[in-house]
C-alpha cells in the first residue's frame, strides 16, 4: 500500500463490535483479556476497528470442502 493511501476504519464500541461479530459483549471482553482481539484505547474506552474485526473473522474461517476418507 502506498503511503498516500489510507485505510478507512470505522471505530466501533464494544457493543457494536459484539453485534458485528454476532456474539455477546462478554465474549468480546474475554477475547480482549485473552489478547486475541486487537483494540484501541480512546478516552479510556475500548474501540475496535471494523477492518481488524474482519481480519480476525477471516483468520478463523474454516474451509468448507469435504475431505473423503480412505
Amino acid at each position: 500500500m502506498a503511503r498516500s493511501e489510507k485505510v478507512v476504519r470505522r471505530m466501533l464500541t464494544t457493543e457494536e463490535a459484539a453485534a458485528y461479530l454476532g456474539t455477546s459483549v462478554r465474549h468480546v471482553r474475554r477475547l480482549v483479556s485473552d489478547h486475541e482481539l486487537s483494540r484501541y484505547k480512546v478516552g479510556g474506552r475500548n474501540r475496535f476497528a471494523d477492518v481488524d474485526l474482519e481480519g480476525w473473522l477471516e483468520s478463523r474461517r474454516v474451509d468448507g470442502t469435504r475431505q473423503t476418507r480412505r
